[in-house]
């Protein structure tokens, strides 16, 4: 039998202020480092881990960490209209065949986006940079990935056909295959990945635009089991590391009916279940599983935190990649940093969503 694996998808608005450009919330990245490392498989732990050696015989996960990029990033990426899966130009009334006689980028503006998405990598980087010293100073073998230029094939937006977008290729869902296969060496070495949300060229190879964090999440869990599945010279497959949950850690306490941030009367939901088949979700509103209200992830009303320098799709873009992880099997959970409920999450410690204080469930629905 495999490892058990837990995807952990932290907003870059929970470690860092989004509205002050590059500016760290060190007591959350702290809270968030320990938390790590009194939770992880000993293997990851540093040979000089302070950690109580009494701990270390727990059968504990391995961990993946994925990060936005907060104030690392956004702004830097708003400011060259670099955005998830399309890139804008400094005229944006002017289409791309219309910026040369054969239908690609000027140099003027191909040197604009190529100016944007290196000033926004650099910047985000920093952040990942950041997180990884973090995790090491708490004893943690953490090291950064970044996804974006260094996987030739991995492109900004897509990592697989689910939305059945034209920019959806094979040669994306190679791109983050190979992103797996580095990431499961990396557990297999003993070492915390970290990957960043990243600013990568599109489709074209010609143009710049955004990668975000929720959209990796989703092709490393979807696409884990194909990529690194270890098989035997008959070509069976043998006990392989799988990946058991995805935890989104936000700025708030889980889904709401509206922005709890502009409206008082918003309401937390706990549960929220998904059709396998055709990804319609579910309001489960008690503990007997009593599911109301099905919608679609683009129509149902539901809200998280906004911020105004955000480029990679928000809550929307959580959602949806929250359906297609459920779709496959995983549960998914959507929790507030620094709290009670999140250290309970991630430790393993929880048997229900409703006994804690906050956080929403999204699983597959019993029908």
């Amino acid at each position: 039998m495999g490892d058990k694996i837990i995807i952990l998808k932290i907003g870059g608005s929970s470690i860092t202020n989004k509205a002050l450009e590059e500016t760290l919330d060190t007591e959350a990245l702290k809270w968030f480092a320990k938390l790590i490392s009194t939770c992880i498989d000993e293997s990851i732990r540093s040979h000089s881990s302070s950690i109580d050696r009494s701990s270390r015989s727990e059968c504990k996960p391995k961990f993946i960490i994925v990060h936005g990029a907060g104030s690392f990033g956004h702004h830097s990426a708003k400011r060259y209209g670099l955005r998830c899966g399309k890139s804008v130009f400094l005229d944006e009334s002017v289409s791309v065949d219309e910026k040369s006689s054969n239908g690609t980028l000027d140099g003027v503006q191909f040197q604009y986006q190529m100016e944007g998405l290196s000033k926004t990598r650099h910047s985000v980087q920093k952040l990942n940079s950041a997180i990884v010293n973090s995790l090491l100073n708490h004893g943690v073998n953490a090291v950064g990935l970044s996804p974006g230029m260094s996987i030739s094939s991995l492109r900004a937006h897509g990592a697989t056909k689910r939305r059945g977008e034209e920019c959806a290729t094979d040669n994306s869902i190679a791109g983050m295959k190979l992103l797996c296969q580095s990431i499961h060496e990396s557990l297999e070495a003993g070492l915390l990945p970290v990957i960043h949300g990243d600013a990568c060229l599109l489709y074209d190879g010609k143009r710049a635009g955004i990668l975000g964090g929720d959209t990796l999440v989703e092709g490393i869990a979807t696409l884990w089991d194909e990529s690194t599945a270890a098989t035997n010279e008959t070509g069976d497959r043998l006990g392989r590391s799988a990946i058991s949950q995805v935890i989104f850690i936000t700025d708030v306490a889980g889904v709401f009916t509206s922005d709890p941030k502009s409206d008082r009367n918003a309401k937390l939901i706990r549960h929220l279940s998904v059709n396998s088949t055709t990804g319609e979700l579910s309001i489960v509103d008690t503990k007997d599983n009593m599911n109301m209200n099905t919608s679609s992830a683009s129509s149902l009303n539901v809200s998280g935190s906004s911020h105004a320098h955000d480029v990679t799709g928000g809550l929307k873009a959580k959602l949806g990649a929250a359906v297609a992880i459920v779709q496959s099997g995983i549960d998914v959970i959507i929790t507030q940093c620094l709290s009670e409920s999140t250290e309970a999450f991630i430790a393993g410690t929880w048997k229900s969503v409703w006994d804690l204080d906050s956080g929403t469930l999204i699983s597959p629905s019993r029908t």
